[in-house]
């Protein structure tokens, strides 16, 4: 049976769904990219001004009517169309004709993608920033807070959870400065390159970039239609911060467990059993961890689609691309937004941890720094001699606090064949964990002046970034102010 367009399928599976996307995420790009396209048309003389002042006027009746309550009927084929046919109705078929002259739904797509990533990237930089000033309070709060430290899983060294902390704020650093830098070749305006060959109207692709806020258009019309790896780059950007904020929240949720007891979630975020009484269950951050799944399946979503799309004009990198892609970047902006709210809540259980510091003989390392510096051991010979202790120590259940120079000479005379003869003073201070930290001072270390130091080089550089952010939102806001003077002129 023949179906006139389009095929009830079609329309169910593919336009129907664009046309909702496109009214939630598209519609402000769409009229603004129309009205400096058509500022632009009318200082190149390529429109009337009357026509100009035509459209202008209708873009603004129409913006004010919106398109929330438009349904997808079949009638056009995308919310493009019924915005042209709205515009003619509201204005004159010719005009809106005549507001094609040089510009192509190729083109507009490309622009109002960018910026929708644009504004993301924005809300995205305000999410870590917000997020690295939380984590930055922390540390200022936990400089003197002993933790052990973990590798492979187990108690390795005894560490300050500002130092941990600072970690956490380093790769968040890492990832605004991946944003920013992203930002400069996400920012570019293919308004202009048309269907991919430009026009041989007079046009004027810098005023069109101007008057949008873009630094500059794309040079090469059919890399402004055809090129799309500012989306792959933004989907790996993201992907790198999710993975970063991913072994967060694992870590936080070992720190919340009942046998780690190092952490408490506020009520406001913890779910009970439906059969348990007892249980307490800080469930969000599994939410988080879920979310920030999400976000790796998008991400991957996006570069699937790239692959093997001819170089031009394909829906492969148009429409359909743009679901994975701003769900992806609203879960990132949303994920940002849920762990600092989780962090604001939580609590550090401060005495749990600095009691697990030493632990599983954390402090040994420095027993053996100790055998170099006091007996004047090679390292090597040293690490044995630790080892062999530690290993009778646990053997025998001797407690790292209980241990004496008369333990360190037996081991000695196992690995050496002589003894050692440091004072029991010496063996204590080596395997107590807080001089562990403390000695610990050299730049990067967690001795407290040392994570001081990281604490005032890192607010400073958010201090910078945030300014980065506010001089870019600022050099938009003035764009749009010399769009809007110059439609105010027309």
């Amino acid at each position: 049976m023949a179906h006139t367009f389009p095929h009830p399928a079609y329309a169910k599976t593919v336009l129907a769904p664009n046309f909702e996307q496109t009214k939630n995420y598209l519609v402000p790009a769409m009229l603004n990219a129309t009205r400096a396209h058509l500022v632009m048309l009318v200082r190149q003389n390529i429109l009337d001004r009357a026509t100009g002042k035509s459209l202008i006027e209708g873009l603004c009746a129409l913006e004010a009517e919106g398109v929330r309550d438009v349904m997808y009927d079949g009638k056009y084929e995308d919310l493009f169309f019924f915005m042209e046919h709205r515009l003619g109705e509201l204005t004159s078929e010719d005009a809106v004709g005549n507001m094609q002259v040089a510009r192509s739904r190729n083109d507009l797509d490309g622009t109002m993608c960018r910026w929708v990533v644009r504004e993301k990237i924005f809300a995205l930089l305000q999410g870590i920033h917000t997020l690295r000033a939380r984590v930055l309070a922390m540390m200022r709060e936990h400089t003197d807070t002993l933790m052990p430290g973990y590798t492979h899983t187990q108690p390795a060294q005894p560490t300050t959870l500002a130092h941990y902390l600072g970690a956490v704020a380093a790769f968040l650093e890492r990832d605004a400065a991946r944003l920013q830098s992203t930002f400069a070749r996400v920012n570019l305006c293919p308004l202009g390159g048309v269907a991919f060959t430009t026009t041989g109207f007079p046009i004027d692709r810098a005023l069109v970039a101007d008057l949008l806020g873009f630094d500059a258009p794309v040079v090469n019309s059919y890399d402004a239609v055809g090129g799309a790896d500012y989306q792959t780059e933004i989907a790996g950007v993201v992907q790198t911060a999710a993975g970063g904020l991913s072994r967060f929240a694992t870590d936080l949720l070992f720190w919340a467990t009942q046998e780690a007891g190092a952490l408490r979630i506020g009520d406001e975020f913890v779910q009970i059993s439906s059969i348990m009484p007892q249980k307490r269950n800080p469930v969000v951050l599994e939410h988080l961890r879920t979310q920030l799944g999400y976000i790796y399946a998008d991400a991957q979503a996006v570069f699937t689609l790239h692959h093997n799309a001819p170089l031009g004009d394909v829906n492969d990198v148009e429409d359909p691309i743009y679901r994975p892609l701003f769900r992806m970047l609203d879960y990132a902006i949303g994920v940002y937004e849920l762990l600092d709210a989780v962090l604001a809540s939580a609590t550090w259980n401060v005495e749990r941890l600095a009691s697990r510091a030493a632990d599983g003989f954390t402090t040994a390392t420095e027993l053996a720094d100790t055998l170099v510096r006091e007996a004047k051991l090679p390292f090597r010979s040293a690490h044995r001699v630790v080892a062999q202790l530690v290993r009778t120590a646990i053997a025998e259940n001797i407690l790292p606090r209980d241990i004496r120079a008369q333990h360190v000479d037996s081991a000695a005379q196992k690995i050496l064949g002589r003894a050692l003869g440091l004072t029991d003073q010496i063996v204590r201070e080596a395997l107590d964990a807080r001089h562990f930290v403390a000695i610990r001072a050299i730049p990067g270390g967690p001795a407290p002046d040392a994570t001081r130091a990281i604490i005032a080089a890192q607010s400073a550089q958010l201090e910078r970034d945030v300014a980065w952010r506010a001089q870019q939102l600022a050099r938009l806001e003035q764009a749009r102010a010399r769009l809007n003077e110059a439609m105010q002129n027309i």
